[in-house]
């Protein structure tokens, strides 16, 4: 039976051992979140099972077979002093408190410091009264139960919170502090000395399972799941935008660094006002505004909001988060842009109107310069009104409207002339579909001028169904579309050096775009354009 018992304090022992050895390689890894404390919790361990077995082992020592009450209650003790640095590790690893002071770790593991006192006056002559031991006794105990707990519960609910922290992640580390001690409370019971020699192997072949499972099954430094709590916060932190969250009254209970930077106020005088007072607007007004202005340090600025209700797990509404972005620069863009583009079409028109007006009455003798002069005109009047086309589809917020694509191309057709030209179409009777009407005449129209204007001989206009709409193709025997205008397109933007001949394609592109469709070029023996227009009413009900 003694020999037994020397078996199994031997595998004891060396799975002690294998604790050390685990606790050294963690702290040989690179630096990470909840290493150093993970590291000294098994480190604790794996002394403390190795004082076990040893004690055991050693003749002259009390072991398992004196049935002495020291041998059993070494590896509690091992148990209760690793369950501070656990903590410590639980709170780093999942990101809940990521630094934590020398101050912490102290007060956190003062008081499991009574459980090693608490036995060390057990085995000495010292005698207390019962009732001190009792009390303090159970404190410690809830005390480091509550400490187990906390830290299981945020392994547990980092699985809920983050979907690449596995629950099996969490079981296999849970069971480190858990397995180990329902298995060696076992030990204080009436049992044999080669139950409380089993007892203990298992315990510490159990916190083994679980962090080989933890390190090499799910691995355990290889991706932090602090780094989405941290990251979360990092996304309030370093935002530009004003960050407000706020209680069902409306006062400001949280805000953002930003805040207090851009509307020069203190966080102490947020937190005892309400949003009202706070930006001069109510949430009703803030809902109802596209953007508001703001008195900030740097001026009077624009801001667009955002809101987003705060719920109680029974869809209570219990109060806001509101986000404002600064769009200061985009408002100005936008009404620099609007007011040249009105200037410059509206100057455009009437300086070209002036220009024809007087080439028309210039001297016959002068007719092949006047026929220039009216032409070039003409050229710039058309330009003109296709920039007019394209900001108004770009700009204008369009809802979707049922179009006959056919009936479209048709009509599109009827304005166009040319005797050299012939036009075939393979059209559906009808081709109906929900889109912005503006944008996809606008789209049609500038593929069958370029076509028909640049044509030798002959254009082809075929519809077809598509998956989620219908693709509108235009073929035309003529030279293709230069290279350099195709380029263009692809780089979204003008070269300083080369430039499109006119808006044409430009305004087929954008148009494209406004439909959230897609536009493909073929040069091969003149030009095929494809136009996939998709259906706004089967991707509403998708």
């Amino acid at each position: 039976m003694v020999a037994l018992i020397y078996g199994f304090l031997i595998i004891g022992l060396f799975a002690g051992g294998w604790l050390c050895w685990f606790s050294y390689s963690v702290l040989r890894m690179d630096p990470q979140l909840g290493r150093l404390a993970l590291a000294t919790a098994v480190g604790i361990l794996g002394v403390g099972s190795v004082l076990t077995a040893a004690v055991g082992i050693i003749p002259w020592l009390p072991g398992p077979e004196t049935n002495d009450q020291v041998w059993l209650l070494l590896p509690l003790v091992t148990w209760n002093l690793m369950t501070a640095p656990w903590f410590v590790f639980t709170l780093q690893y999942t990101g809940a408190r990521p630094a934590i002071s020398r101050r912490l770790i102290v007060a956190l593991t003062v008081p499991v410091l009574l459980v090693p006192l608490r036995v060390g006056l057990q085995a000495s002559p010292v005698e207390l009264p019962p009732a001190i031991t009792g009390f303090t006794a159970t404190v410690v105990f809830a005390y480091v139960l509550s400490l187990v707990a906390s830290g299981c519960y945020l392994l547990f609910r980092q699985n809920k919170n983050d979907a690449r922290f596995s629950l099996q992640q969490g079981l296999s580390l849970s069971a480190i502090p858990i397995g180990s001690f329902l298995l060696w409370n076992l030990s204080t019971f009436e049992i044999t000395a080669t139950a409380m020699v089993v007892v203990f192997d298992a315990g510490t072949i159990t916190v083994c399972a679980g962090l080989a499972g933890a390190r090499y099954r799910y691995g355990l430094f290889n991706s932090i799941p602090a780094v989405g709590t941290l990251g979360e916060e990092a996304l309030i932190k370093q935002t530009d935008d004003l960050m407000f969250v706020v209680d069902a009254d409306e006062q400001v209970i949280q805000s953002n660094r930003i805040v207090v930077e851009k509307l020069d106020t203190t966080r102490s005088e947020l937190l005892n006002s309400k949003i009202d007072d706070v930006i001069g607007y109510e949430i009703d007004e803030i809902v109802a505004s596209e953007t508001i202005s703001l008195e900030t340090s740097a001026g009077v600025r624009q801001y667009d909001s955002q809101l987003s209700a705060v719920t109680g797990p029974h869809g209570n509404r219990l109060g806001s988060v509101l986000s404002f972005r600064d769009v200061s620069d985009r408002e100005i863009s936008q009404q620099r842009l609007s007011v040249l583009n009105r200037v410059l079409r509206h100057n455009l028109r009437n300086r070209m109107d002036i220009v024809k007006s007087h080439a028309e009455a210039l001297p016959s003798n002068v007719e092949e310069h006047s026929s220039s002069i009216i032409g070039a005109a003409d050229d710039v009047v058309a330009l003109s009104q296709q920039a007019k086309q394209i900001d108004q589809f770009v700009s204008a917020q369009e809802s979707s409207s049922q179009v006959d694509l056919t009936q479209v191309v048709e009509a599109v057709l009827d304005r166009l002339s040319s005797t050299d030209v012939t036009v075939t179409t393979d059209m559906p009777e009808t081709a109906m579909i929900a889109t912005n009407q503006r944008a996809a005449t606008s789209a049609i129209e500038s593929a069958l001028e370029n076509a028909v204007n640049y044509a030798a001989s002959s254009v082809v206009v075929t519809i077809t169904t598509s998956e989620g709409g219908y693709c509108v193709i235009i073929s035309d025997d003529g030279p293709g579309i230069p290279v350099a205008e195709l380029n263009a397109l692809d780089r979204g933007t003008e070269d300083p050096l080369k430039h499109t001949t006119g808006l044409g394609l430009w305004q087929l592109k954008l148009a494209v775009m406004a439909l959230n469709g897609d536009v493909l070029f073929e040069i091969d023996n003149g030009t095929t354009v494809r136009i996939d227009i998709p259906d706004n009413a089967a991707s509403e009900i998708e």
